[in-house]
């Protein structure tokens, strides 16, 4: 990615198992490897771990927990503002509030740039939380786990022109490039028959664009 001048947001988001902590660092282009990202859902467990074991209430670690957790959010989001810092970040999108961190960010003169994962099936996105769970990580519900597989790529085909860039990945298996978008246009896909079938279902507004760019 070539310099602009301006400071640089990215965020990964996609399904819950979608592989965002354990690709996250290989996701990011060229020349921003090293940049820290923060996981909310990490920091949120960490959280949770030591205030149950100071109050042994999980109601109330949970609440403490998720103050904590959005108060070095945003804590970060100001700081990184404050001093045109480049900041990355994982996150889900199914509620409109999530947006007014990126729009923030765009009228503060970043660039921001998406790359979202996605999984060939909700029942793999279940599998893979369960997985995870097992081995002592974030415990999400099935209901959650449903509303953001759906619910993330229903929010991206509304708004994925406010990006100056989307990168979409396959993360079923690997990591397996599908598209780009630059300022809502494709720049780049697959063949038609190799774009995965939730990409087809869960955003057809892009889905589309995908076609048109690919018949041209």
């Amino acid at each position: 990615m070539k310099s602009s001048g301006k400071p640089q947001l990215f965020i990964i988001a996609g399904s819950n198992g979608a592989g965002k902590s354990t690709y996250k660092q290989a996701l990011l282009p060229k020349g921003f490897k090293g940049l820290n990202i923060f996981d909310g859902d990490l920091y949120f467990t960490r959280q949770l771990t030591c205030f149950y074991k100071i109050n042994r209430s999980s109601k109330e670690s949970r609440k403490l927990a998720e103050q904590a957790l959005e108060d070095e959010f945003f804590g970060l989001v100001e700081l990184h503002i404050s001093q045109q810092q480049d900041f990355a970040y994982e996150g889900h999108f199914t509620g409109k509030g999530a947006w007014q961190i990126p729009e923030r960010f765009k009228r503060e003169g970043y660039e921001i740039h998406l790359i979202f994962c996605g999984l060939n099936s909700l029942t793999r996105s279940v599998q893979r939380v369960n997985l995870r769970v097992k081995k002592g990580g974030f415990h999400v519900t099935p209901l959650a786990i449903e509303n953001n597989y759906w619910g993330n790529m229903e929010m991206l085909d509304k708004n994925f022109a406010m990006f100056d860039s989307v990168e979409i990945v396959d993360t079923s298996n690997t990591i397996i490039p599908i598209a780009t978008l630059k300022s809502g246009y494709p720049s780049r896909t697959v063949p038609i028959d190799q774009i995965p079938i939730w990409l087809k279902q869960g955003m057809p507004v892009i889905f589309e664009l995908l076609e048109g760019f690919l018949d041209s």
